[in-house]
Order: structure tokens, then sequence, then C-alpha cells
């Protein structure tokens, strides 16, 4: 995690003058990202000659939609430093695995270093639309959950890619990812009751972690990684933190968010994800055991990395709390099998 800085602002905030600089200088140093771009080549496409930059997405990389000398459409040129290689080169071949599963993501086109400067590059084809974090609030309810569902058929792609032999049991993992959250929290003095009463639920059906078959997680899939185009779902992205694991835990954090934009797109995604059926009670034994996880693992997240947001998310864990009516309930209040 980067490290803070101690900038020393007047007590009334930043004043104009340091906000028109700021603005100055983010606009220069854009700009100057855009003309470093122009003329670039590429293999197997070739020259760049128009590059936007791209603001939206919590990657640390720099994000430019550009076009190339000779062919139609958009593309996704993704910017990266040199320790961010492995990372980058895994999820590269992790998109081609993907392409295999039918899943509708952005297409891996080249991977690689310009070596006049030492840049390191991902190129992707473009998805046009919009993340469904912002057109859900907009949808109408029966296309939300039309969206939802589409979502879940996705996930349900996502998961049929083989894993490789994990070198660790699943189990375990999950048990570490845990007791992190758990030391977060603590440490940070904000041990609260919603963290005791999620602690409470792991503690009592841990078990069900055990044995569990291992899948190609996507890591961060919701709304804001999903793109909506003429009212439909186009495409998922955002594999950054792509893994491996039981599939169920991608739904670990699908009652917090999610269930804040749209209660009927998170059904959806579920009838989705089970082929139009409501699911079994393992399904919804493992659903509360991860939302459980799920609430941990925000919340020691945002103390980390966003805190003045903390108390947001204290609420949507709240919120999930008395969904599951303390988790006495696996199933949310929410759902409706429609």
């Amino acid at each position: 995690m980067p490290q803070a800085v101690d900038r020393k602002i007047p007590a009334g905030g930043e004043n104009e003058l340091d906000g028109k600089k700021r603005n100055e200088a983010h606009a220069a140093g854009t700009e100057n990202g855009v003309l470093r771009l122009l003329g670039r080549k590429i293999a197997p496409l070739g020259e760049i000659i128009e590059a936007y930059p791209i603001s939206e997405g919590g990657s640390a990389d720099r994000k430019y939609k550009v076009h190339f000398y000779g062919y139609d459409g958009a593309y996704l040129l993704r910017l990266f430093d040199g320790f961010s290689f492995d990372l980058r080169r895994a999820e590269f071949e992790a998109l081609h695995r993907m392409q295999a599963m039918t899943v509708h993501c952005s297409r891996p086109i080249a991977f690689g270093q310009w070596k006049s400067d030492g840049l390191f590059f991902l190129l992707l084809s473009y998805i046009e639309g919009t993340d469904a974090e912002r057109i859900l609030p907009l949808t109408p309810k029966p296309q939300q959950l039309r969206i939802g569902m589409q979502a879940g058929e996705e996930l349900s792609r996502i998961g049929c890619c083989a894993v490789p032999e994990p070198a660790e049991a699943w189990a375990a993992r999950h048990r570490r990812r845990i007791e992190r959250a758990e030391a977060v929290l603590q440490a940070g003095g904000v041990w609260g009751a919603s963290a005791e009463v999620a602690s409470a639920k792991l503690r009592a059906d841990s078990g069900l972690a055990e044995g569990r078959p291992e899948s190609f997680l996507h890591g961060s899939f919701g709304p804001a990684n999903l793109i909506v185009h003429t009212g439909r779902l186009v495409g998922v992205i955002g594999f950054e933190r792509f893994g491996w694991g039981d599939p169920v835990y991608e739904f670990a954090r699908l009652g917090l968010h999610s269930r804040s934009l749209s209660p009927l797109f998170c059904t959806g995604q579920i009838l989705g994800y089970h082929g139009g059926q409501a699911p079994d009670d393992l399904f919804w034994r493992l659903y509360a055991l991860y939302a459980a996880s799920g609430v941990l693992s925000q919340l020691a997240d945002t103390l980390e990395q966003r805190p003045e947001t903390f108390g947001e998310t204290l609420q949507m864990a709240d919120r999930l709390l008395l969904d599951h009516d303390g988790f006495a309930s696996d199933r949310p209040s929410w759902f409706a099998a429609l």
C-alpha cells in the first residue's frame, strides 16, 4: 500500500490557487502521456494514431482508449511499472483462458515492453458501454433483474476454468484471510457489533469450506466491473485480482455494495448462476459463510485503503446483518426466487 504523504493544507482546505495549479499539472501530465503514445507501435496492429486517457477504475495502471492506423474500432492500452510485470502477464494469460470459456471479456492482444524507454504495456480489445454501477440506479426494475441474470451466467462460465493443483487447500487460505481481516480491525480499534456477529458465524460454520472444489475466481466481480450497452451486459472487466478458490466465494460481497445498488440485480445474479433456478440449501449455507467473510474483509480493506469511507461501509455491513437476521437465516431477505 502506498505510504501516506503529510500534506499541510490550510484550515479552510485547498485554496483556489492551489486547486488551479493541481488541475493544470494533472492536465499537463495527461497531455504529455497522450503525446508520448502517438506514433508508438505495437505488433500486430502497428502505429497508435489516437489516444484518450481513461480515469475510471480502481487499477493503478495508466489506461488509454487508443486507435491504430488502418484498423477500425478502439483498443484498451494499459501502462504499468515493472514491479507489476508478473501479475500483468498472469492476467494476460488468464484472459486467454476466459476466451476459451466463451466469457464476454476483453480479448488479449499484446503484452510487452517498449525498449526505447522501458515502458510496459498490456493491449486489450475495448468494450464499449457503461459500467453497471452507474447504470443500475437509472434502469427499470425488470431490466435490473435481466442484467443480474446475465451477470450470473457470465460468472458461471468464469468458474468453468480448470484450476491448477493448489499449493494449499482452499479452507486454509480462506481461514488466513479471515484472521488477517480480524487482526486489522482489532488493531484499528474498530471491532464492533457487525464484526463480532460475522466472526461468530465464521467460527460456527468454517468447516463448510473444507474440501470445497476450486475454480478460477475473478476476484472483484460486481457492478463496477460489468459493462452494459443498450440495456444488456456486454462484457466483464477488471480481472486484476483473479485467483483460485471455492466458486461460491465470488458471492462474498454481493450483499454489500451490489445489494445497495439493486437487490433485483443480486437476485438475478444468483438465479442466472444457477441456470434460472433457485439454489439449493448448500449454496445458501456457503453464501452466508462467505457473506460473513465479506463483511470482515470489506471493513478491513476500507480501514486500510479508504478510511474516510469506513462509516459508509459499516452501514452496508449492518444492513447485510439485518438481511440475514443476524445470520439466523442463511438466505437474505431480499432474495426472491422469481
